[in-house]
């Protein structure tokens, strides 16, 4: 048998993973009640930037859901070029 054909000692090879710690962010943004929707707009920017559809659709369905959640009251929808709003 040809020497380059024979069997060596093969060693495992380690793999090293440095973890990372999370980023830090600013004491002022924590408590930000406009943090979610502000990293939305973030992953919306960066889906068109990428041309990616599919992201950009959960980029606005994730603003949406973020938007919905928050408190509202819910009233009459009144469109101002109607006549029901010109009666008003």
């Amino acid at each position: 048998m040809l020497p380059f054909l024979k069997p060596k000692d093969r060693s495992v090879a380690g793999l090293l993973v440095k973890t990372r710690t999370p980023d830090e962010k600013p004491e002022d943004q924590q408590d930000d009640p406009s943090a979610a929707i502000h990293e939305c707009s973030q992953a919306l920017i960066k889906a068109v930037h990428a041309q990616d559809v599919k992201a950009v659709s959960a980029a606005l369905k994730d603003a949406f859901d973020i938007l919905d959640s928050q408190p509202h009251v819910e009233a009459e929808h009144t469109f101002p070029h109607t006549y029901e709003a010109q009666d008003e």
